[in-house]
């Protein structure tokens, strides 16, 4: 046989075999059995229809709740009312399941992202939302959505609204061709330039919250907005809107946190405005035990500053900040003035180290309460831990218990008790650091200093024993 006889015969042979394998595999495929769906979403009195592909043998077809939705012996279902079933395709022993939900639309609704769309800007979300059906569920349904009152505005497949013209609109959503809900929305222009704020003053006064409005009715979308202070310690600030709009900025909310200067600059589309902010005083006003301490006073003036002072130098010319002096020394050197000057305090009269920033405005002269928040102010100015005790005591004069106040004291890390009034004004030292409450007094019978002088909660800089 020739070269090229055995050429056409092997050629042949090639064709064949490819033509064989293709039918093998056609008739492979044809023998998978299957049904056309396995979920679908109908709603009432809708109709599909089941198909089992891949044979052609006879198909049995029921359904596991007819209240819910029938199944023809064809395969034809009828959505009856709202819930989920299972269709059943039984063929050759083989069956074949698809889970049909009836949705009630009633159960879905919208909940758009805001109630306004700027035109030709960012899409507003219209958020179909169901406590019955997942979000999965929902994207299955492929709602639709149809709008009315604007033909600038589109809405796409996912619920996306857009718009390219201003001006009021309504958007239905329907689960096949049932109609879910109805929302209205507004379509609005957003200026291109920001004109900065409407206040006029160069530097804006803030408490703890002050609004500045945007100048020229400027109404902003509102995630264009960015506020950045120059001192965020001073003040902070962020976009302000009414609850009846809550998609739109119309100004900025400013809030203070400590007296200070700060500059809020704000950036809206691309643009940035400044504006200057005092915060009280416009400068950090230190508490007064931090005042003394820091020998910082900016801020006091009158009594105030002049009982700062006092206390500094006080403290100076008395070398209490000093570690060569003991806890029980400095506490002493205390207790000498405190008894040294007990006649110019007993008569109700004023003495420098005793004012209203200490007593905080109710100063009563050379009472038990003033001498122990006094106390209690002078050791916290040299770091010495100090509470304010109240409670009642006896002084022996027959007239029994009354309201009264003391302290206690930590020195050299022992807890001692004091009562520095008693002791100016017996100008002793008979109820000095004493380990244990002295008989005559009594801290758990409170209600008589109640009663007679009122809670010790404003007291400033003192812890209270309960």
């Amino acid at each position: 046989m020739g070269n090229k006889l055995k050429k056409i015969i092997m050629f042949v042979f090639l064709v064949v075999s490819i033509t064989n394998m293709s039918s093998a595999l056609t008739v492979s495929a044809a023998t998978i059995v299957g049904i056309n769906k396995t979920t679908d979403y109908l709603v009432k009195g809708e109709t599909t229809t089941l198909k089992v592909t891949g044979t052609s043998k006879k198909v049995t077809w029921s359904t596991d709740n007819k209240k819910i939705a029938t199944v023809s012996t064809s395969g034809k279902v009828t959505a009856v009312a709202c819930g989920t079933t299972t269709i059943k395709a039984t063929v050759n022993k083989v069956t074949y399941k698809c889970k049909v939900t009836v949705v009630n639309p009633s159960k879905i609704y919208l909940d758009p992202s805001s109630s306004k769309v700027t035109v030709n800007g960012k899409a507003v979300s219209l958020n179909p939302t169901s406590d019955t059906y997942s979000a999965a569920a929902m994207k299955a349904m492929k709602l639709t959505y149809k709008v009315s009152g604007n033909t600038g505005v589109t809405v796409s497949s996912a619920g996306k609204v857009t718009a390219t013209k201003a001006g009021s609109f309504k958007v239905t959503a329907y689960v096949h061709g049932k109609k879910i809900e109805t929302v209205s929305m507004n379509a609005v222009l957003t200026k291109s330039s920001f004109p900065g704020f409407a206040v006029s003053e160069v530097n804006v006064e803030v408490e703890k919250y002050r609004e500045v409005y945007f100048a020229n009715n400027y109404l902003l979308a509102a995630d264009d907005i960015t506020v950045k202070s120059s001192d965020p310690s001073v003040a902070t600030a962020e976009g302000a809107f009414s609850t009846l709009d809550l998609d739109h900025y119309y100004g900025i909310e400013i809030h203070g946190l400590k007296d200070g200067r700060t500059t809020l600059s704000v950036t809206i589309n691309g643009v940035t405005k400044s504006i200057k902010v005092i915060v009280g005083q416009g400068i950090n006003v230190l508490a007064p035990v931090d005042a003394v301490k820091a020998n910082n006073f900016a801020g006091y003036s009158g009594n105030s500053l002049n009982t700062l002072q006092w206390t500094r130098q006080f403290i100076d010319s008395n070398n209490l900040d000093s570690d060569t002096l003991t806890d029980r020394e400095k506490i002493t050197i205390i207790q000498n003035y405190l008894n040294s000057t007990a006649n110019k305090n007993t008569d109700n009269t004023y003495d420098g180290y005793i004012s209203s920033i200490i007593f905080n405005g109710y100063y009563g002269g050379g009472d038990c309460e003033a001498y122990s928040t006094t106390f209690c102010f002078l050791c916290e100015c040299i770091n010495i831990e100090v509470l304010f005790c109240g409670g009642c005591s006896d002084n022996g004069d027959g007239t029994g218990y009354k309201g009264h106040a003391w302290n206690k004291v930590k020195v050299d890390g022992t807890w001692y008790y004091i009562d520095s009034y008693w002791n100016a004004c017996l100008n002793s030292f008979d109820y000095f650091l004493s380990e244990t409450l002295w008989s005559n007094h009594n801290l758990s019978d409170r209600e008589d200093y109640y009663a007679e002088y009122g809670s010790t909660d404003n007291i400033p800089y003192v812890s209270e024993i309960k």
